[in-house]
């Protein structure tokens, strides 16, 4: 390897400092841009949560309304919070309906009584009205963003 003039050295090392600012930089830009989180709504009525929107970010999804009934439900593998729904519409139809976790990153209380309003919504048998996303490929994966009983 021939040796390396002292101009040469600082140019290389210029240009290293300029890369690893340009990674800073857009670390620094991802971390603060982040995702967009959705901020649930509750709606309530005597003290009992009738209604919870504003669930999922829309960011580059379809917004659909849909409605039927819960035939079954998933969860997490610690077994306490909602992952999915399979909800039946009228014409026989059904779809599985992700349940997004956002509200988790909330204070305490704000996140419990999301868990416990679709926890109680959205019961196996329960009649819903339901604001759904689409996502991905041709809008396929549907997230809840807005849920309220029929």
């Amino acid at each position: 390897m021939p040796p390396v003039d002292g101009r040469e050295r600082r140019r290389s090392l210029i240009a290293h400092a300029i890369v690893d600012g340009l990674i800073l930089v857009a670390i620094a830009l991802l971390l603060l841009a982040g995702p967009a989180l959705a901020k649930p709504a509750l709606t309530a009525s005597g003290g009992t949560v009738i209604a919870l929107s504003n669930l999922a970010s829309d960011e580059g999804c379809q917004p659909a309304r849909m409605s039927g009934t819960v035939v079954k439900r998933a969860f997490g593998r610690d077994g306490l919070f909602l992952q999915s729904v399979v909800v039946e519409e009228r014409s026989g139809q059904r779809s599985v309906i992700n349940v997004d976790d956002g509200y988790r990153g909330l204070d305490a209380a704000s996140s419990g009584a999301v868990k416990q309003a679709l926890d109680t919504l959205l019961t196996v048998g329960r009649k819903v009205s339901l604001r759904v996303l689409g996502c991905g490929a041709a809008g396929r994966t549907l997230s809840l963003d807005a849920v309220k009983p029929l």
